[in-house]
């Protein structure tokens, strides 16, 4: 049943209209008589409009209210049969016309149509709002995650740092973590939640919080990596884990010692003798399995002493794993390659030569993961 205001100063249409079914009819005689109960009352489905009045503005009428009020879908109402006339309305936000005299079945006929077509329109809107807010709420959410990430890292004398990351959508289960431990060693963090989107932004807020707060009371790599994994797993969230890579440098000695939860291996970069290209390795040991799948797993841990001018990149596998238009990925042997430039080069460097091979590479081809990389080099 629909409720709907006439809006009309024929002395005869409250008796023209009364016999229309179950709808429910209110009338109004003016302009602003039609406005007050506009205003008023949020339960009216149509409003049926008369054109040809001398005193009623037709369509018009709504051009005075809110965006809100004049959603309300209306119906032309003229007494005669005037195409032209009809037409304007039609373009002047009419949904449907009348011309008098009504008779009852056309009525009922032409409300039933328009409240039809009308609830489909409120439910789009409504959807369109519901989707609004979400897309705010995730954007709100998108925003907090990338200012869980560092954004700048702490000074430390000897060592320069860059970072980056890339989802794939608007939030992303890659992160890195860089921190000093109140023994003075640097912790580094890369690592890589399974899946994509909110799900995985979640359980990648609650991996790094649990990574950054163990390796406070627990600095060794190994066993750091041991006791984040039993406590993901005590978790028990079914289809989730996390790759993850943890180093620990040591700036008295330049030792980093590292253990990785099946994670790529990081990259060590040294340079070259004079204008020889940089030489690139990956980094040996310290193997492990995805954290979040054993409880009972162990860690055993590598270790590597960087020289002057050594770098190591850090990187997810979206990035090896970037695929082109031919479903070719850019695999270990292009970033290798991107990696292995002639002369200097600083963190962002490196993490920028790698990002120039990786376009021209991938081309339009859409991003399917996330990919985030983490380069640090001693600079003394």
């Amino acid at each position: 049943m629909a409720k709907t205001l006439v809006v009309d100063d024929d002395p005869a249409a409250e008796a023209m209209f009364s016999g229309a079914g179950d709808n429910e009819f209110v009338f109004a005689r003016s302009d602003d008589e039609a406005i007050d109960i506009l205003t008023s009352r949020d339960d009216l489905d149509i409003a049926i409009v008369a054109i040809d009045s001398e005193t009623i503005s037709g369509m018009d009428l709504f051009l005075r209210l809110d965006a809100k009020d004049a959603r309300l879908p209306r119906i032309a109402l003229s007494s005669q049969p005037d195409i032209n006339l009809l037409r304007r309305s039609l373009k002047e936000g009419a949904s449907d016309f009348l011309v008098k005299p009504v008779p009852p079945g056309e009525l009922s006929e032409t409300l039933a149509r328009v409240y039809q077509v009308c609830e489909r329109r409120r439910n789009s809107w409504k959807n369109e709002t519901e989707l609004s807010a979400i897309r705010r709420e995730i954007e709100i959410a998108s925003e907090i995650q990338r200012r869980i990430l560092p954004r700048r890292f702490p000074a430390i004398d000897g060592v320069d740092v860059f970072a980056r990351t890339l989802p794939a959508k608007d939030m992303g289960g890659d992160f890195y973590d860089l921190f000093v431990l109140p023994d003075g060693q640097v912790g580094l963090v890369i690592a890589d939640v399974s899946g994509k989107g909110i799900p995985a932004a979640f359980f990648m807020a609650v991996a790094r919080t649990l990574i950054r707060a163990t390796a406070f009371h627990e600095p060794g790599p190994g066993p750091c990596l041991e006791q984040v994994n039993r406590l993901l797993c005590r978790h028990d969230v079914p289809g989730m884990f996390v790759s993850v890579f943890y180093g620990v440098l040591d700036k008295t000695t330049w030792r980093m010692a590292y253990a990785n939860g099946g994670h790529p291996l990081p990259l060590l970069v040294r340079p070259g003798d004079g204008a020889a290209a940089r030489r690139v390795s990956a980094l040996e040991g310290g193997r492990g399995t995805l954290l979040g799948i054993d409880e009972e797993q162990t860690y055993e841990e590598g270790d590597l002493t960087l020289a002057p001018g050594d770098g190591v990149y850090f990187y997810t596998d979206g990035l090896t794993e970037a695929f082109n238009a031919e479903h070719k990925a850019f695999d270990e042997a292009r970033l290798v390659a991107a990696l292995g430039g002639q002369g200097a080069a600083s963190p962002s460097d490196l993490a920028g030569a790698v990002s120039q091979a990786l376009a021209e590479f991938v081309g339009e081809a859409p991003q399917h993961d996330d990919i985030t990389s983490l380069v640090i080099k001693r600079v003394e």
